[in-house]
């Protein structure tokens, strides 16, 4: 084995080793295309289950009604007018009936109320989208409250 003046030596072993690692497409040694495909698996893995349950389905009263036992507990939004002379506000709740002309479910709204909730447009409560949840005891107890109002809105003089 040669050596220089001020190196150390060098020893083929590590050299050879090196040289007979399975190497791929263009040289890349196996082991960094297997850490490339396993970081890729991971990832997807992460956005297909975040996507899972951050995912909130829209349906109209019927449709959840017809769902049955099933909707229980489920996460969803719910589309529908507000009853005439259905709301009741106290100090913490907001209890209305929500239908899609078909069917009516009583809801439950605990928090914020929008300002544009429950007036009335054209003899008419505008329409509401409601997120939550279903309950055994046939409510449905949002969490969230959205008003839908037309393009053409305008307050009251």
């Amino acid at each position: 084995m040669a050596t220089h003046l001020g190196s150390p030596p060098v020893s083929p072993e590590p050299l050879a080793a090196a040289a007979a690692a399975p190497r791929l497409a263009g040289g890349v040694p196996l082991k960094l295309w297997l850490g490339g495909a396993l970081l890729l698996v991971a990832i997807a893995y992460l956005v297909l289950t975040s996507l899972q349950t951050s995912t909130v389905y829209y349906l109209t009263v019927s449709e959840l009604l017809a769902r049955g036992q099933a909707a229980y507990g489920q996460t969803v939004r719910l589309s529908g007018e507000v009853v005439d002379g259905s709301i009741q506000r106290d100090r913490q709740h907001l209890r209305f009936v929500l239908t899609d002309g078909t069917a009516t479910i009583p809801v439950t709204h605990t928090g914020q109320v929008p300002d544009l909730f429950g007036y009335r447009a054209e003899g008419a409560y505008q329409e509401v989208v409601v997120e939550g949840r279903y309950t055994a005891s046939g409510v449905f107890e949002a969490r969230s409250l959205i008003v839908k109002h037309g393009p053409t809105f305008e307050a009251a003089q």
